[in-house]
């Protein structure tokens, strides 16, 4: 158990890998099942939990956020009668919050280092990636109450009839605007989509150039100054 926290971030990237992958595997009429996909989503979410959320508020918050969550994906399956478009609003909504308080947190435990392991490296990783997948979260939000919201090619707007594979195509978006690639097969059109993708594509500079710049500082300090016991 010791060793496993230790290396608590190497976990979580790894289980945020499987989910990603498994996401863009999954459809509602596809050979890899939905329901195998959502039982990924429960123990990554749970992983999330565990590896990033320490204080008792905290890890109250995110807890409510995280059973919203798994309870929609869940109820697509069980009730299907109430998986309408109010179902995934919610759904969406619950995802962006606490996908989005893990990335504060991981940036808060970040900041407080004063000694700079690799699972810490790794930690800013998985920072990265859950703000990709706060982001497309809120992208399919907007998408549900803002008709036209988004301009998607013909290729790729049949993704928006299932619900694994329209999260695939906003994670796709998310990650092509947090690293500001943009291929412009996936365009938002209206407000407030185009604010949001200016805003992630903003965030996902700074990120890396803030979060890096700590990590070496920390880094400098740690290899030219006296050792200080790890802050938590």
């Amino acid at each position: 158990m010791k060793r496993a926290r230790e290396w608590k971030h190497v976990i979580l990237l790894a289980a945020l890998v499987c989910v990603f992958v498994s996401q863009s595997l999954a459809s509602d009429r596809g050979t890899f099942s939905p329901m195998l996909h959502d039982v990924i989503v429960t123990i990554v979410m749970l992983v999330v939990f565990n590896v990033v959320f320490e204080s008792r508020t905290a890890r109250i918050t995110a807890f409510t956020a995280a059973i919203v969550t798994i309870g929609c994906h869940w109820a697509r399956h069980f009730l299907p009668e109430y998986g309408g478009v109010a179902l995934a609003v919610v759904r969406d909504g619950a995802a962006a919050f606490f996908f989005g308080f893990a990335v504060v947190e991981i940036l808060r435990n970040i900041f407080r280092r004063r000694r700079i392991r690799l699972d810490d490296v790794v930690g800013s990783v998985c920072g990265y990636l859950l703000a990709g997948a706060a982001w497309a979260s809120l992208y399919s939000l907007v998408d549900h109450v803002v008709t036209g919201a988004f301009s998607i090619s013909p290729s790729l707007s049949a993704q928006l009839a299932g619900w694994h594979s329209r999260h695939a195509l906003f994670e796709y978006f998310s990650f092509v605007t947090l690293t500001t690639i943009g291929y412009g097969d996936v365009s938002p059109v209206r407000a407030p989509a185009t604010s949001l993708s200016a805003l992630e594509a903003v965030f996902g500079q700074f990120y890396v150039a803030v979060v890096v710049a700590q990590l070496v500082a920390v880094r400098l300090t740690q290899a030219l100054g006296p050792t200080d016991p790890e802050s938590h």
